[in-house]
């Protein structure tokens, strides 16, 4: 956090002396502005209040709900990167961060999914891990090339005019669904290998 803020500030001081004028404006004007972003009901904003917009399209949406939506995914994260963490696991963390960073998110446009690869990559290392099972190894694979083709397809503008109903609901928010499912189950080193000892609390007979 330390870095990040000390970058951060490095950067914008840097900007400030490169480009005064263009800096007074952005952090007076510009960055106060979020109309100018785009309207949040767009099918392009994947994002949990993209969510809340479509559903209460034209009016907006409640900041309240968007507020606590917010609470419970950053409670989930918290829980899951503490997991990555005593497991050893730095990858899944950041992953899993960067899928939260998209869902709570005022504005997610599809492009900035690009947060989910990781994610995608730690699906498909879960999968090739020596001690995966079969079956196990062929379902992680296969979720990630599903996930990977369906971020590839752009399906949700499919309900770019209408995202009424049921299927509107489900299919113009597909990307926060899937968001929502690798918060929530992405896979972590080294959590397989200590639930299989702590199923076997003694040692094999050896023959």
């Amino acid at each position: 956090a330390a870095t990040a803020t000390a970058t951060a500030a490095a950067a914008t001081l840097l900007a400030l002396a490169v480009a005064p004028g263009a800096s007074r404006v952005y952090w007076t004007e510009a960055l106060w502005d979020t109309k100018r972003i785009g309207v949040l009901s767009y099918v392009s904003n994947q994002s949990w209040e993209g969510v809340l917009a479509r559903l209460v399209d034209p009016v907006p949406p409640s900041g309240v709900v968007w507020g606590l939506g917010v609470l419970a995914v950053l409670a989930v994260w918290a829980h899951r990167v503490r997991c990555a963490a005593a497991a050893g696991d730095e990858r899944a963390g950041f992953a899993l961060t960067g899928v939260a960073a998209c869902l709570i998110s005022p504005i997610t446009w599809v492009h900035h999914l690009v947060w989910l690869i990781p994610a995608l990559a730690v699906l498909v290392d879960s999968g090739l891990r020596p001690d995966a099972s079969p079956a196990r190894r062929r379902l992680l694979l296969r979720v990630c090339a599903v996930v990977y083709v369906l971020l590839c397809s752009s399906v949700v503008w499919l309900w770019r005019f209408d995202s009424t109903g049921v299927d509107g609901f489900l299919g113009s928010n597909a990307y926060v669904w899937i968001c929502l499912g690798l918060l929530i189950a992405l896979p972590l080193r080294g959590a397989r290998s200590a639930n299989m000892l702590s199923q076997e609390p003694y040692p094999a007979r050896i023959p």
